[in-house]
């Protein structure tokens, strides 16, 4: 883990405001978090939790901490004949996490292809994109209870999501840290979901008569990639 003083903000956030923070913790682990949160010189400080630094905008520099979450790992935890649960480190970049199930051929999340930010945002904002949403796949989440260092287990229902929003959103803001996410995906995309016409178009476009799962998430990103503006876009690519 790396403490980090007067740390520069500036390639932490896709706006790229140049913005300073008075510490940096970067944590790999719930470990990690846990030693950050317990380090006597961060105590009473502000606190700011950041994945990608899509959901933020600085308009001065932060007089507290920021917790960088970096916890890596994507691993295949349980399946059966026709699912696969995989778990994912909530510092894991999304559209990586969507990319490595296409290429596995898990299907699930492809219609959210090129989402911004990091897997453990994913539930707390119940993120969603072309009539599939974080929810639909969801199987359950690990959380660090800041008051006390304790990891705890949520499954769907504790999760309350809502419509962009979740029990971490509301009741769970500012005392829960995500830390892992484990996601129900099919091991074979029967039907793939082309229900939005933009996508449609796309698969037209590209003469694309039986989609795959691949199809789909690479018309997903020529879709977002058209809409959303050039700096962001380049940002997302490094």
């Amino acid at each position: 883990m790396q403490f980090i003083p007067s740390a520069d903000l500036t390639p932490f956030n896709t706006f790229g405001i140049a913005a300073r923070a008075e510490f940096m913790a970067r944590f790999h682990s719930a470990d990690d978090l846990r030693t950050a949160l317990n380090t006597p010189e961060l105590q009473g400080k502000p606190r700011l939790v950041l994945g990608g630094g899509s959901n933020i905008l600085f308009t001065r520099d932060f007089p507290g901490v920021v917790l960088l979450n970096e916890i890596p790992g994507i691993r295949v935890v349980h399946e059966d004949d026709t699912n696969v649960f995989v778990k994912a480190g909530a510092g894991v970049v999304w559209h990586q996490f969507v990319l490595h199930t296409v290429e596995k051929g898990w299907s699930g999340i492809e219609n959210m292809s090129l989402i911004p930010g990091k897997v453990g945002a994913g539930p707390m904002q119940n993120i969603g994109a072309y009539g599939v949403e974080i929810k639909d796949v969801f199987h359950s989440l690990e959380a660090m209870r800041i008051s006390d260092g304790e990891v705890i287990t949520f499954d769907r229902e504790a999760c309350a999501f809502g419509y962009r929003e979740s029990f971490f959103k509301r009741e769970g803001r500012d005392r829960f840290v995500i830390v892992s996410v484990t996601f129900r995906l099919k091991k074979a995309a029967d039907v793939v979901n082309t229900s939005y016409g933009s996508i449609q178009e796309e698969l037209k476009r590209a003469g694309i008569t039986h989609p795959t799962i691949k199809d789909v998430s690479n018309a997903v990103i020529a879709i977002r990639r058209s809409k959303l503006p050039e700096p962001f876009g380049a940002r997302q690519r490094r």
